[in-house]
């Protein structure tokens, strides 16, 4: 399921509680760079109402996380989860931020750029293994350094 702009996209998943963690587990995958973006999960309401008992969607802020082969929605905390029918739902994601392109920090764009690499050539799954891992780097430490030189390194060795 991509993401193309769209500021509704139906979704529907099963509702699964771990401890005190409510988490929706969508039935397709997400792409389109969406993973930690915040929104709004609008939960349909069921053939005896909607959540709580009303005919309106019940709305829901969640965090959206996008791993390897699933997406889940988290709520975010302080706000009632609703009880949904046999676990499973059907809503929309109301998404403010349509399409998402990954940021690409200046440190890297600098170090690319001065290499001869074509940041904007980049796959999604490229960009998103580069971005994250080097994201996970603190600002000016030597272990962003080190990244920045590995990931160059690489990706020059590869061109």
């Amino acid at each position: 399921m991509t993401l193309s702009g769209t500021d509704a996209l139906p979704v529907r998943g099963t509702h699964e509680c771990r401890g005190a963690a409510h988490l929706f587990v969508l039935d397709e995958q997400l792409t389109g760079r969406t993973t930690f973006l915040t929104t709004t999960l609008l939960i349909d309401p069921g053939p005896g109402g909607g959540p709580g008992g009303g005919e309106e969607p019940y709305r829901l802020h969640v965090r959206i996380l996008t791993f390897d082969d699933v997406t889940v929605l988290s709520p975010l905390p302080g706000q009632e989860v609703p009880p949904t029918a046999d676990a499973g739902f059907r809503g929309t994601l109301e998404i403010r931020h349509g399409w998402r392109e990954p940021a690409v920090p200046e440190d890297l764009a600098r170090a690319a750029a001065a290499a001869g690499i074509d940041t904007d050539a980049w796959s999604e799954a490229e960009a998103r293994q580069v971005l994250t891992f080097l994201g996970e780097a603190r600002q000016g430490s030597a272990v962003r350094e080190q990244r920045l030189h590995a990931i160059v390194s690489a990706l020059a060795a590869g061109s």
